[in-house]
Parts: C-alpha cells; sequence; structure tokens
C-alpha cells in the first residue's frame, strides 16, 4: 500500500488521496503515509461486495464530499507495487486529451492488468460498461499470491 501511496503523491493529477477500508491497522498505515483514511462501513466489510460497491461508497463519503465536488476517481491497486505516477499521469492526459470516461491500465499485449483504472464520476455510477475508454501501457506485476510476490522478486 506505500508503494501506491508514494506514487499517488509522486503525480501532477491528484489531489487527495484516499483508502478506504474497515481495517483499522490498514487505516494507520495508510494515514502514516499521508493518506485520508475512510472507514468503509460494515456491511460493504465481506468478501462478496463487489469492489465497484465500495468505491462508490468512498465517493459519496461525507470526508471527502466536504472538500468539494469530485469529478475523476483513480483506483490504483496496493496489489500492483510497480506503479508509478508516470502511468497514472499518462492515463489522466490521455483521458483530458480524448474525453474519455475511463482509462485502464494494460500490460503490453494490452491485457488490462488493474493497475489502475481511471474514470469520470458519472461513469462510476452507470450501470453499464464504459464504451469511451483507453489504456496506458503499464507492465506491472498483480500481486495476489506468495507466488506472485516471488515472480516478481526474481524479476527485480
Amino acid at each position: 500500500m506505500a508503494y501506491t501511496i508514494e506514487a499517488c503523491k509522486a503525480s501532477k493529477h491528484i489531489e487527495d488521496i484516499y483508502v478506504s477500508s474497515d481495517d483499522d491497522e490498514i487505516l494507520e498505515v495508510a494515514r502514516e503515509f499521508g493518506a485520508i483514511p475512510l472507514k468503509r462501513p460494515n456491511q460493504l466489510a465481506d468478501d462478496m461486495t463487489p469492489k465497484i460497491i465500495a468505491i462508490r461508497q468512498a465517493v459519496m463519503d461525507l470526508v471527502v464530499t466536504a472538500k468539494g465536488a469530485v469529478e475523476t476517481v483513480i483506483i490504483p491497486q496496493a496489489n500492483s507495487p510497480q506503479i508509478t505516477a508516470d502511468q497514472m499521469d499518462r492515463g489522466f492526459e490521455l483521458m483530458k486529451d480524448y474525453g474519455l470516461w475511463e482509462v485502464m491500465s494494460a500490460d503490453s499485449n494490452g491485457v488490462q492488468n488493474a493497475a489502475f483504472r481511471i474514470v469520470k464520476k458519472e461513469a462510476l455510477f452507470n450501470e453499464f460498461l464504459s464504451a469511451h475508454c483507453g489504456f496506458v501501457i503499464a507492465n506491472n506485476a498483480d500481486i495476489h499470491t506468495l507466488e506472485d510476490l516471488e515472480r516478481l522478486a526474481k524479476t527485480v
């Protein structure tokens, strides 16, 4: 999580960094690295809740809305430790240059890798998949298992 927060802090386009979790230890680490912690409601803190539901709730959280209207949301994944500010900034610039609703990271084969997703707020609440989207090449590992981490360690 620290790598992701540090990359967000280095971005030219990210103003505020929030971490949503029901886990107090995660929220404390987020705070230590400069993110604003958002306590996730218990009803959204299980393995069955789709990520999009938790993201929508975070965007509407009073801590977030007190700072003003949110126009664009970036969803960087803490399990992509290779994420960089440059990758995310290229995504923001692509979105702006082409008026896109959504930009996702993908590997050099064009396979979406979940390192980050940038979404216009109104598209975040759509009931349908984005049709006006683009991709930024980011050959980042997506760590879910110890084997994934070991594979990444061998490449560094």
